[in-house]
């Protein structure tokens, strides 16, 4: 749609109010000791440099980190190595090899991706550093682009990582070469995950995350497929996109490294498939499902319009809609076997799996635990085991 601008006489880039304006000497302190802390694998540490910026406190990064402190004794190989793609779009170094991929990454993105949003902010005289930034934290398309085709995660295993992350990511050596396809789901909760991939066209087991959820009823999906360090032995490196079947063949036919832009640069342009599929606040690491899809599946119809609100206003909505799921399961009402994605993500939630162990483990729950757990992959699993021994303590 063509927008009316005629009553602008002062079109053009303006610089606004930023957070780098608010950054003081000991902010940046604080900033650093964190991405060192991070780089070398341990969350906790990098989490309380970072809410020691007020200007974070809400971040998704703060809530990514708080996630993974509190499973830092339960990390599993494609864990570390989900952290490390994760980290390598974050590089900023100044003069590094790392941020210059980040810089290239993400000047490409805007320009294949971003075209209507840059030119609306020209127009409106706004600030185009708000573009940038979101692009770098939620665009599903600068994540891969930054991190596999310009070779990002490699550069900062070998450049960057220390500590016990570059000894724990060895995983995500075996990801580096892997390429964007199209799949198709055919199989998923409670059966095994198992994909249609366009390109071999053949059937494929997957480690089950819950990535089959963002999928339509078509089932078509783009991803990227990496070892999974465990069985079965492949998954995708983080959510897929769903897509329509012209864009999944278009992605996985001929040898062009970056056929999967093209096909969905167009796919987009052309109304097929949504522009908004590439964009999410939530860059989950330890599972497939969404926070925002954890909330809409724990609440009543009628109670969600006021608590998406509340969730906005910056309560923990995700945190009490896992403690509802798993609330429900002890009492075996959740659901079926075809929700087990949700009940995984429910499990490695904080705030959801501290509840449990608070007050959700009696004797009769014990079954009901160990039932759900032959259904996730740790460290969901052994969560949920955990919570059986405790309710059969309790007995």
């Amino acid at each position: 749609m063509t927008r009316d601008h005629s009553s602008r006489t002062n079109p053009g880039f303006r610089r606004g109010r930023r957070i780098s304006d608010l950054m003081t000497h000991d902010y940046h302190a604080f900033l650093d000791s964190s991405f060192a802390a991070e780089r070398a694998g341990d969350a906790a540490t990098a989490l309380e440099y970072h809410r020691g910026i007020p200007m974070f406190q809400r971040s998704g990064h703060v809530v990514l980190l708080r996630q993974l402190a509190d499973l830092a004794d339960e990390m599993t190989p494609w864990m570390w190595a989900r952290w490390a793609a994760y980290q390598c779009t974050r590089s900023e170094d100044r003069g590094s090899e790392g941020a210059a991929i980040t810089h290239v990454a993400l000047d490409y993105t805007l320009k294949m991706f971003c075209v209507d949003e840059i030119e609306a902010t020209y127009l409106d005289g706004g600030d185009p550093v708000k573009i940038a930034a979101r692009t770098a934290g939620e665009h599903w398309a600068f994540h891969q682009i930054c991190s596999y085709e310009l070779q990002g995660l490699e550069c900062f295993l070998d450049t960057t990582a220390t500590g016990r992350l570059a000894e724990s990511a060895s995983l995500a050596r075996g990801w580096v070469d892997a390429r964007i396809g199209g799949y198709r789901v055919e199989s998923s909760a409670p059966e095994p995950l198992v994909v249609r991939g366009l390109a071999e066209d053949r059937s494929i087991q997957l480690l089950d995350l819950g990535g089959q959820v963002h999928a339509d009823d078509a089932g078509w999906l783009l991803g990227r497929l990496v070892p999974s360090g465990t069985t079965p032995a492949l998954m995708f490196d983080t959510r897929p996109l769903p897509v329509d079947e012209r864009t999944a063949r278009a992605a996985s036919t001929g040898d062009r490294r970056g056929a999967w832009i093209t096909a969905l640069v167009e796919a987009m342009s052309s109304g097929r498939v949504d522009p908004a599929v590439v964009w999410s606040e939530d860059r989950e690491l330890v599972t497939d499902v969404p926070s925002l899809a954890l909330v809409t599946r724990a609440t009543p119809k009628g109670a969600l319009a006021s608590t998406l609100d509340q969730l906005a206003r910056g309560r923990d909505e995700v945190g009490r809609a896992a403690y509802r799921i798993l609330r429900d399961v002890a009492a075996g009402s959740f659901g079926g076997n075809g929700d087990a994605p949700y009940v995984g993500a429910a499990a490695v939630n904080a705030h959801g799996y501290a509840e449990a162990r608070g007050g959700l483990v009696l004797g009769e729950h014990g079954a009901r635990w160990e039932h759900w757990a032959d259904r996730v992959p740790d460290p969901a699993r052994g969560r949920l085991l955990r919570l059986a021994e405790l309710s059969r303590a309790a007995a």
